[in-house]
């Protein structure tokens, strides 16, 4: 299956696994432009995507692609995951992994992720005693992407004037990941039960997503290889899009399809935490590639 990763690595060098993407997430596209900056030339990620398909399935990516069961019904609710646009009128259980509590329920005991509980305002007296326990938590809905209501939580009383309609939200144990003063995450592709690639997502905000992408390399010491850096614009459809919709992308997602800041720097990662976040992403791809789509547990969604 192919699965986009998202990590992040605190001050210790842990890594820690905070969601997982289905579907055609972002990441080749990303990976191939820091490659481009940062060494001057095309990477060979999309062939290397194309030769495992192929070797694996025995498809070319696309008919991959668009022979999983569950396909269909993952567009439609994309969109409707960003609010524009109404349910998937034909449901697969294989949409269930859209749902954090779900993915966490799945693979919190087999690799490491953020302490995480559901989030009941009826309850307030168990998030407070969560939030006291870890010093510093972050609201996140348990359906969406893109960062969307995605809050850190530092006192008692902000949770008690949270006003969250009727979206269900999970509370998880905040991780800093920070570098050379910029927030980050690892985006890690793992498809056929091979590594594929990653880069990393830098920004100034207390979260990461669409920030500015660097190339990652696995190098000593820890950190930006050049502080102080320089950035490149990108304005062209990206490779997913044009496997994903075809010629029929929504407008509204214009800029995640087709522009990109890229870092001229890279990030350093140890090699053994390179190593490990590999292992660990080709581990939840294995995992979820052996799932029955049909057992897995109810979602929040679901009525």
């Amino acid at each position: 299956m192919y699965l986009g990763i998202d990590f992040l690595i605190t001050s210790q060098l842990q890594p820690y696994v905070v969601e997982v993407n289905v579907g055609l997430p972002g990441g080749a596209q990303e990976y191939h432009l820091t490659h481009l900056v940062y060494f001057g030339k095309p990477s060979n990620i999309f062939k290397q995507i194309e030769e495992t398909s192929q070797r694996i399935y025995g498809k070319t990516f696309k008919d991959y692609l668009h022979s999983l069961p569950f396909i269909e019904s993952l567009k439609p609710f994309k969109i409707w995951m960003d609010g524009k646009g109404p349910f998937p009128t034909i449901f697969h259980p294989g949409l269930r992994l859209e749902d954090k509590w779900n993915q966490y329920q799945l693979i919190s005991s087999i690799v490491p992720m953020p302490e995480t509980m559901i989030f009941d305002p009826i309850h307030l007296g168990q998030a407070e005693q969560f939030l006291e326990r870890k010093g510093k938590i972050v609201l996140k809905r348990r359906v969406g992407r893109g960062g969307r209501g995605l809050q850190v939580i530092t006192e008692p009383e902000t949770l008690s004037r949270l006003d969250l309609g009727s979206s269900p939200y999970l509370l998880q144990e905040y991780i800093e990941s920070k570098i050379d003063g910029y927030h980050f995450s690892i985006r890690s592709i793992a498809f056929g039960g091979e590594f594929i690639c990653m880069y990393a997502n830098l920004s100034t905000r207390s979260f990461s997503n669409h920030g500015t992408l660097a190339f990652i390399s696995p190098d000593h010491p820890f950190g930006l290889s050049e502080k102080d850096f320089k950035t490149e614009s990108f304005n062209q459809r990206s490779w997913e899009a044009e496997i994903w919709f075809g010629g029929n992308e929504p407008p509204y997602l214009r800029h995640n399809l087709y522009e990109d800041e890229v870092a001229k720097t890279a990030l350093h990662v140890p090699e053994d935490v390179f190593s490990m976040i590999k292992q660990l992403s080709v581990k939840i791809e294995r995992f979820y590639e052996s799932l029955d789509l049909s057992s897995l547990p109810k979602a929040c969604f679901e009525k």
